[in-house]
């Protein structure tokens, strides 16, 4: 394989966000791009997909910053969106916590496969069924090469990146709602917490814990709280075991070895609620730069990962506060701010400063 610093040609290793934002920029500053994708397909885990992700977003200023228009079918703004916190049901604004609801995976409505399309179009070239699994296999990249490989053991274990390991259930459906809308619960039985988004016809549903999860609380959650509070049902469950980059203060990391690093396997994402569409565009279009100017890039990093040792520690504190706590703080606190939407607008603009890049970009 050729390439290196500089040169014309580059490799990237992974097709979901990360990986065809890096792709699309390098093809269109005239690089020779070529992306290794380990499915049949871009776009993910096929096991999550098609996918909705509910994520606070800046739509303008990030597609400005990548070269991509962040718009429907693809990104929708949330119409609507509540969250249950303890048995108490509370309407959130959605405006005022700048939610949206994007779809992932390779239907024609998804963020990923309109990515890879303009992939084509600026002439990168795909190679699928090229998995990475060993240490081996990542050595024998050219020298920075980007490895976008997402939520996946292999290059966490490979770079000794570290990580903590979820357990969950991944739901999937039609939705009964033409809008595009999500809910949250915090529940003593959803451990974690869960969700659901729905758009463009689509309904998913993530109910997971960091820790192993117990099946008689999913099947709880899934009459009581999905179906009971929200109307909502999925067609298919598929137990999941991954990762998320939340194992250590020293987790994002921009450059391992002679690589480059991008999307989850960079750390790019906010630790508390582990949002990460926003990180891996964001990452997509830093490994670009990375290739070409190091030193802007490793700025640009660190300047859009400022907060994750902040949010971290929250995360931790939050999940060492005991359940009773919680049921007592969380829910009139949510209220409260929901009342006060000048309040709760500030709030969300606060506690979001750790998703990589968010309220950074220049605005309008």
């Amino acid at each position: 394989m050729s390439g290196g610093y500089g040169s014309r040609e580059v490799t990237i290793v992974g097709a979901g966000l990360a990986g065809l934002t890096a792709a699309l920029n390098l093809a269109r500053d005239g690089k020779e791009v070529r992306v290794l994708e380990k499915y049949d397909r871009p776009g993910g885990i096929p096991l999550a997909h098609p996918a909705v992700d509910v994520t606070p977003m800046d739509p303008g200023p990030l597609g400005k910053f990548i070269g991509v228009e962040l718009a429907e079918p693809y990104v929708w703004k949330c119409r609507e969106f509540t969250t249950y916190a303890y048995g108490r049901k509370i309407p959130m604004d959605a405006d005022a916590s700048n939610t949206y609801c994007v779809e992932r995976g390779h239907r024609k409505t998804a963020l990923d496969y309109h990515l890879y399309e303009l992939c084509i179009e600026a002439g990168v070239t795909f190679e699928f069924g090229m998995p990475f699994v060993s240490q081996g296999d990542f050595a024998s990249l050219p020298i920075d090469s980007i490895v976008a490989t997402g939520l996946y053991f292999e290059a966490f274990e490979a770079f000794n990146i570290p990580y903590q390991k979820v357990f969950g259930y991944l739901g999937k459906g039609r939705s009964s709602r033409d809008y595009p809308c999500c809910a949250a619960w915090f529940h003593d039985y959803t451990l974690d917490y869960a969700y659901y988004g729905a758009c463009n016809g689509a309904v998913f549903c993530l109910y997971f814990a960091r820790e192993p999860v117990n099946v008689d609380e999913f099947d709880r959650f899934c009459s009581e709280q999905l179906l009971g509070q929200e109307g909502m049902e999925c067609q298919r469950w598929d137990y999941y075991e991954g990762l998320v980059a939340t194992g250590a203060y020293n987790t994002p990391r921009l450059f391992a070895g002679d690589k480059i690093l991008a999307g989850t396997v960079s750390g790019m994402m906010d630790p508390f609620a582990l949002f990460g569409v926003h990180g891996s565009l964001a990452s997509g279009k830093i490994a670009a730069m990375a290739h070409s100017d190091k030193a802007e890039a490793f700025r640009l990093f660190k300047l859009f990962n400022r907060y994750y040792n902040r949010s971290l520690t929250v995360r931790r504190v939050f999940d060492a506060t005991p359940v009773a706590v919680r049921k007592a703080l969380l829910g009139p606190a949510l209220a409260y701010v929901q009342s006060h939407i000048d309040r709760l607008a500030e709030s969300m603009n606060n506690l979001n400063k750790s998703i990589p890049g968010y309220r950074q970009l220049p605005q309008g």
